[in-house]
């Protein structure tokens, strides 16, 4: 799912969770009730919230992949929107965007 535009929809999905509020749970309540249907149980939240940690320490070392990460696609990014933020959060929404769940609906 490496595709251009999966990725694009991707951080399309980072941005409007990041825009819907400065909360972490409510963030991602916003990406779950869109792309499951449903809220994350509460070890499938912990599971996600790894993720983004991991997510956001690998973009904090690497700048410049989160930049060509979030240059992906033809939308234009919101820029008051920091890369490393964005880009964990696009591999968050994509992770999400990926499962089976959300894929077979």
């Amino acid at each position: 799912m490496n595709d251009p535009q999966f990725v694009e929809a991707s951080r399309n999905l980072a941005e409007h969770a990041i825009r819907s509020d400065a909360d972490l749970d409510r963030r991602l309540d916003f990406i779950s009730a869109r792309v499951l249907a449903r809220p994350f149980q509460p070890r499938e939240r912990e599971s996600v919230k790894r993720a983004l940690k991991d997510f956001l320490s690998h973009y904090d070392s690497s700048p410049e992949q989160a930049g060509k990460l979030v240059a992906v696609g033809e939308s234009k990014r919101d820029p008051s929107v920091q890369p490393v933020e964005l880009a964990a959060w696009t591999m968050v929404a994509s992770d999400v965007l990926n499962l089976d769940e959300a894929l077979n609906k």
